[in-house]
């Protein structure tokens, strides 16, 4: 007969362990519900815009207090999408910065290898934009962590020069309409296409004529063999010549003035066929010759021409890229910069600056 009585102290540890049991699980299941709201919650924050067609963008401003990246165009917000900043200690500065590098596989240099996907460095320092995981608060060494696929999504539409905004606090850009600003020139996207098509068939004239200079002078190469060879014979004969000249003067018998002379007559003739077969070598090398040096200064020509539509290329296209004006209240300054080179400083007078 079994005993139902069971020691009361034994009871209460066999409780205490299925508590805590009880306990464990249940925090497990909530932080994979933890994990999994987070998740969804970045997937369903990534938002852009359905109204309108989006256009290229010129500007990202992320937003410390938020913990949140918006991507504009020329036209307003295109792409929203949560992120994460650096930790306390390791901070993302704020200020106003642009995109100097793009690397779609990046690792790290400075912590340990880590891999930072579609990385888009705006500061030489070690700050940039790519992809990473995303807690729900600033867990990063400085970097601005964005979800994956947004992280490539923005990476495959920017371009070198993107405007990155950098704000403690929700900042928007703001349109201004005033007579004195500087207004956009409409024309010149389409002259910047005219300008490249012009760069592209002078640099197409280029290598032609640089292939037809080369062709030229591999023709007139050719030509040049025989009329080697006919020098190198004539020259030989011209010695026979000179040995025939020199047994003839010093010839003393008449057998032997005889020989000699015959000898300079034959020396003599064959000096003149030689002479005769270079003369129609060089006659039929010069033309050649004379393409060769046409073709070059063709290419020459063609050279500078493309050199010029290249440059004039270049010029419309960095007139085309974005303007940026920063007034300083500290230093009393106006400073414009185009393409990461500045163009204009000057000082500048700020009413009620407070």
């Amino acid at each position: 007969m079994r005993s139902r009585i069971v020691n009361p102290k034994r009871r209460q540890t066999r409780l205490r362990s299925a508590r805590l049991a009880l306990a464990a699980l249940a925090a497990l299941i909530a932080a994979g519900d933890h994990a999994d709201a987070i998740e969804r919650r970045g997937e369903r924050a990534v938002e852009s815009i359905e109204q309108r067609t989006a256009g290229e963008p010129i500007m990202a401003i992320v937003s410390l207090q938020s913990q949140r990246i918006t991507v504009y165009d020329a036209n307003g917000w295109i792409l929203r999408a949560p992120v994460s900043s650096g930790q306390r200690g390791r901070e993302t500065p704020a200020g106003i910065f642009s995109v100097i590098q793009k690397e779609a596989e990046h690792y790290s240099n400075l912590y340990d290898d880590a891999f930072m996907p579609h990385m888009q460095r705006i500061t030489w320092s070690g700050i940039a934009l790519h992809g990473g995981p995303l807690p729900g608060y600033p867990a990063s060494h400085g970097c601005v962590r964005m979800p994956f696929d947004f992280a490539e999504r923005l990476f495959d539409a920017t371009q070198l020069g993107l405007r990155v905004i950098v704000a403690p606090s929700d900042v928007a850009p703001v349109e201004i309409v005033h007579p004195v600003l500087a207004l956009s020139n409409p024309g010149a996207g389409a002259l910047a296409a005219i300008r490249t098509a012009e760069a592209a068939e002078a640099t197409r004239k280029a290598d032609q004529a640089k292939l037809a200079a080369g062709t030229a002078f591999r023709l007139a190469a050719q030509a040049m063999a025989p009329v080697r060879v006919a020098e190198n014979l004539k020259l030989r004969a011209e010695v026979q010549l000179a040995t025939a000249e020199a047994a003839l003067g010093s010839a003393v018998s008449a057998e032997a003035k005889e020989r000699a002379e015959r000898d300079k007559a034959q020396a003599t003739a064959k000096v003149g066929e030689l002479q005769a077969q270079l003369a129609a070598a060089k006659a039929e090398l010069q033309p050649k010759l004379d393409v060769v040096t046409s073709a070059r200064e063709a290419a020459a020509i063609a050279e500078t021409a493309r050199a010029a539509a290249a440059e004039a290329a270049r010029q419309v296209a960095r007139e085309l890229e974005p303007v940026s004006v920063l007034i300083s209240r500290k230093t009393q300054r106006l400073y414009v910069r185009q393409a990461f080179e500045p163009i204009l400083e000057s000082p500048v007078t700020i009413l009620d600056a407070d």
